[in-house]
């Protein structure tokens, strides 16, 4: 259901949390809390775990400050978990550039080849969604004389507009142009890969071809993991339903060992923590759940841990597999 929300001062704010019994060690220091961070990434973000009761909203033994620390362990993990993602992706862009141009671009007259459907592999029509990306990929797209007789860019010609790096080269080569690929531009364009760069790909990350379709499931969740990450979204709500077209991340709960419908943070940790040393990530949260025992705020922690995919501590503190 829909509903509308009326505008409330900070001091209005408080009010109506205190109707909710939600308690403050210090409700003047709250008040310069709500008017420098967001209202609902510091209550909403965290009251479904927290209320006892959610209709009416109230709350027991809950403080402002425990959502406060609830949202500032979760900036921290978010920035560390962007930093990860943003190592795979470099990584990413590196292996696909240089095994294309190896195999496609051995010699000056063929630079561009990475820009050509001809040197990629077109989908089945049978999957729809890749089809019809594949068919208006905007790696491919070229100058066009729109009938008004002004030109649209291409592809190329829009980054060498954006980036002077580029602009710097006539034909710019694969390994520079894809430095502002973003992830969803690299998720597809490694989709598209035929299979004899995609082996390659999947080679300086371990795998194997017969693993094309996990790694396409990998890629997919950390394009979306990313793109929370950068939207300033709460990243311990991480939570994502599989999608038919990538068999339902069937391969991938495999590999991380996930049990449930949806993969949670716990989850993404797990693939993550297979690519990198996710240790400070770990510590982050180690670090968290240590300090709400110590203030004898556990109950507050367990619910966090429960809701970002495992309850248990332990567990937390196995899952750094990298090397």
């Amino acid at each position: 259901m829909t509903k509308d929300k009326q505008f409330k001062t900070v001091e209005e704010q408080i009010s109506l949390l205190r109707t909710r019994h939600l308690k403050f060690l210090d409700e003047s220091k709250a008040k310069e809390l709500l008017k420098k961070y967001n209202y609902f990434d510091i209550i909403n973000g965290s009251e479904n775990i927290l209320l006892k009761s959610l209709n009416p909203k109230i709350y027991e033994d809950v403080y402002f400050e425990d959502c406060f620390s609830i949202y500032l362990f979760d900036t921290e993990i978010r920035s560390l978990t962007l930093k990860y993602i943003f190592e795979i992706e470099a990584r990413l862009k590196t292996s696909i550039a240089y095994n294309f141009a190896k195999i496609n671009c051995s010699t000056i007259r063929d630079t561009l080849n990475y820009t050509e459907r001809a040197y990629y592999q077109i989908p089945s029509p049978t999957n729809n969604y890749l089809y019809q990306t594949f068919m208006k990929f905007d790696l491919f797209r070229k100058n066009t004389v729109m009938p008004n007789g002004t030109t649209k860019l291409g592809f190329i010609e829009e980054k060498k507009k954006d980036k002077e790096y580029i602009r710097n080269y006539k034909n710019p080569p694969f390994w520079v142009t894809i430095k502002d690929f973003n992830f969803g531009e690299l998720y597809f364009t490694y989709c598209f890969l035929k299979s004899d760069v995609k082996e390659e790909v999947l080679k300086d990350f371990g795998f194997g071809i017969s693993d094309d379709l996990l790694f396409q499931q990998i890629l997919h969740v950390l394009k979306f993991a990313r793109n929370c990450c950068a939207h300033i979204e709460l990243i311990t709500r991480f939570n994502l339903l599989g999608i038919k077209e990538l068999n339902n991340y069937k391969e991938l709960k495999n590999f991380t060992g996930c049990k449930h419908k949806k993969l949670s943070y716990f989850d993404l940790l797990v693939l993550l923590s297979k690519f990198c040393d996710t240790s400070e990530i770990l510590k982050k949260i180690s670090e968290f759940d240590l300090d709400m025992y110590l203030h004898e705020r556990n109950h507050i922690s367990n619910k966090l841990l429960k809701r970002m995919g495992n309850i248990d501590i332990n567990n937390w503190e196995k899952v750094n597999i990298f090397g």
